[in-house]
């Protein structure tokens, strides 16, 4: 099963793009999280429920729950854990998660929204968070992801982030890079990895670790 998770917050209107590739595709689930189902109700795309304390959602997003009959799981507002979390937990340990949230705006909900997807990708879990410009994979242990690059118009900027200071990040090695690494050993707090792009003509990259916790981070050039 695949899990497409809508946060609320600023998304752009690419979100949409990605939301609509995965709608109506057999065995996927669209969860929308309080507000963002007011994203959905602009773009027409209706969830399959819609989950959180429902504390920020407006009355177009209520209006447009109840005009498409929208099952809504309702959470006190004091609670242990964000929307989003919780929207994760109703995912299983084999299902597939695209997490379509804000990577921009209000800092503090992006690094915990990465944290909840590298914590993910430790326990072995497929999840990729995307804002419809910037794509970022969680790699962890021994891992490797590959992303397309080709429909990134003007070019597209490459990072890989290191995500915790406790161990640095071994065996790093890119495929389809200008700048490439070979078995390299990044430490979080240096900017070594960041600011790359695919070599020309790449129409896809390739990135794999040995051990720690990186997040690769694919998005448009300016």
């Amino acid at each position: 099963m695949r899990f497409v998770i809508i946060t609320g917050g600023p998304l752009p209107d690419e979100a949409s793009g990605v939301i609509r590739g995965f709608a109506g595709e057999p065995d996927t689930r669209l969860i929308a999280c309080d507000s963002g189902c007011d994203y959905l109700a602009g773009t027409g795309i209706v969830p399959d429920v819609v989950i959180g304390d429902m504390d920020s959602i407006t009355v177009k997003g209520l209006d447009f729950i109840k005009a498409n009959d929208v099952p809504v799981e309702k959470y006190p507002v004091e609670k242990d854990w964000t929307d989003t979390e919780i929207a994760l937990k109703k995912t299983g340990s084999d299902d597939e998660v695209i997490l379509v949230c804000p990577l921009s705006g209000r800092i503090d909900h992006v690094i915990a929204n990465l944290g909840l997807a590298v914590q993910y990708r430790s326990e072995g879990r497929k999840i990729t968070v995307t804002d419809g410009i910037t794509t970022c994979c969680p790699l962890t242990g021994e891992d490797f992801a590959e992303v397309s690059v080709s429909s990134y118009e003007g070019g597209a900027a490459v990072s890989l982030m290191p995500f915790s200071f406790d161990a640095p990040v071994t065996g790093v090695t890119t495929e389809g890079l200008y700048y490439p690494l070979t078995d390299a050993v990044l430490n979080a707090g240096s900017s070594l990895s960041f600011s790359n792009h695919p070599v020309e003509g790449a129409e896809k990259i390739k990135v794999s670790i040995k051990s720690g916790k990186l997040v690769l981070v694919v998005t448009k050039s300016v």
